[in-house]
Formats: C-alpha cells, sequence, structure tokens
C-alpha cells in the first residue's frame, strides 16, 4: 500500500556546507521509511502554526535514512530554524 500523504512531525533542520554551497535538510526519523518512497513530493512545511508550502521536493536516500533538502531562497527561515524541530506534510502525486 502506497501513502499519498505523510504528516512528519518534529524534525530537526540542519546545514552543512559542500563545495562552498549551503544545504538545509531535515532527516526523516526512520520509523517513517517504510511509508516512503523515492521521487518528488509536495512538501508544506508547519513553523508556529503557519504553513510553508515549499513545492516539489526530492526524498533521497543518505545511509540508513532519507533526507528532504530544504530551498535555498528561504535561508532566513532555516537559519532561525536551525537546530530546532519543524514539522513536514508529505504529499505523493
Amino acid at each position: 500500500m502506497e501513502i499519498s500523504k505523510l504528516v512528519i512531525p518534529g524534525v530537526a533542520v540542519s546545514k552543512m556546507r559542500s563545495g562552498g554551497k549551503e544545504v538545509y535538510y531535515v532527516y526523516i526519523p526512520q520509523r517513517f521509511n517504510k511509508y516512503l518512497s523515492h521521487g518528488k513530493w509536495n512538501i508544506t512545511v508547519i513553523v508556529d502554526d503557519k504553513e510553508i508550502p515549499i513545492g516539489f521536493r526530492s526524498v533521497f536516500r543518505h545511509g540508513t535514512y532519507f533526507i528532504v533538502t530544504l530551498p535555498i531562497n528561504l535561508r532566513y527561515l532555516w537559519e532561525e530554524y536551525l537546530g530546532k524541530e519543524i514539522d513536514l506534510v508529505l504529499e505523493k502525486f
């Protein structure tokens, strides 16, 4: 059975630098692995009771975890929540 909508609460925003570029991302807890598949998902971030649609993003496998990268144009938001928890809503189309 494939899940078409998934709410993932409490994922921490992280940042790494690679080749002079910054990448913001979140690790998806492993307990959600069985519901996820590779490919594009329409993602909405929930912070401070506000929904922020960030659009279609790919879900990648990084070791035993799935990760979602966050759009760099919202850097100001990710910097504010760096190391803090946000909620994700993933919708598969």
